[in-house]
């Protein structure tokens, strides 16, 4: 369920997104197999940090899409802004709880900036989980901006998956610019300092992503999220599979896709 708060003299709800993650696969912004990580790091209430250089990227879109892949029971609640003060959580349950800001940045009166980044992160040592998107071209760029703002390593380490995305123009000056995931990291905190791990990557958009070896990815995701299968890839290409499925059907609009994933889960209890 997603809460859309109502705060007296507060003129800022969430944007309405209509585009699902069928959208953004179809766009060439990601390919299913990514598709199913993603869905899987959500499924285990990851926290996620979408971050771009350039405004219009989809940065916002592709957190949206993100976000229906949160299991049903996951109440998302919305922060607002810069009047957030963080004293409405007090009643939640952490461990049910997905926060979410539009944009870490200082840009609008409804994203997230200065204190309020630092409290939005210490809750995730509380229990809570937390998606945003953000301003920077690559993962240290992300982990530079939050450590300047004061956000300690070890609550930087704690964000499941920070993902990029990169623009490039079209082929003709009138076409719609190439919006691209060519990255998604986690990161760790070491004695050296906090390290990334590629889960997929590319160069180039219509490239196909590189991901690490079945054993390597299946360490990562069971270190980081106590995510354990028999086969990672097999439930990553399931869940791929699953979307495709959608595709074909034409069951492609976000309501249509929401209720599907939703009907997923429902199928999984015992």
């Amino acid at each position: 369920m997603v809460r859309y708060q109502e705060w007296a003299g507060w003129p800022f709800r969430r944007i309405d997104e209509n585009l699902s993650i069928l959208d953004v696969v179809k766009f060439g912004t990601i390919d299913y197999k990514l598709a199913g990580l993603l869905w899987l790091l959500m499924e285990h209430r990851a926290s996620v940090l979408v971050a771009a250089g350039p405004v219009w990227a989809g940065k916002t879109t592709l957190l949206h899409a993100l976000l229906d892949f949160l299991p049903p029971e996951i109440e998302q609640v919305s922060l607002r802004g810069y009047e957030e003060d963080f004293k409405s959580l007090g009643t939640e349950k952490p461990e049910n709880t997905y926060l979410i800001t539009e944009e870490i940045s200082n840009h609008s009166y409804e994203y997230l900036w200065g204190y309020q980044v630092v409290k939005a992160f210490e809750m995730l040592s509380k229990g809570y989980a937390l998606g945003g998107t953000t301003h920077a071209r690559n993962i240290r760029e992300a982990a530079y901006i939050l450590n300047a703002l004061g956000v300690p390593l070890p609550l930087i380490a704690s964000l499941g998956a920070i993902i990029t995305l990169q623009v490039t123009r079209g082929k003709y000056r009138d076409e719609e610019p190439v919006r691209y995931v060519d990255s998604v990291s986690t990161i760790s905190l070491t004695k050296d300092g906090l390290v990334a791990y590629t889960l997929a990557s590319r160069h180039l958009p219509g490239e196909e992503f590189v991901y690490p070896g079945e054993q390597a990815l299946h360490n990562v995701l069971f270190n980081k999220f106590a995510i354990k299968y028999d086969s990672i890839t097999s439930e990553i290409e399931s869940r791929g599979r699953f979307l495709s499925k959608l595709r074909e059907k034409g069951e492609c609009s976000r309501e249509a896709v929401k209720k599907a994933i939703s009907d997923y889960y429902q199928s999984q209890l015992p």
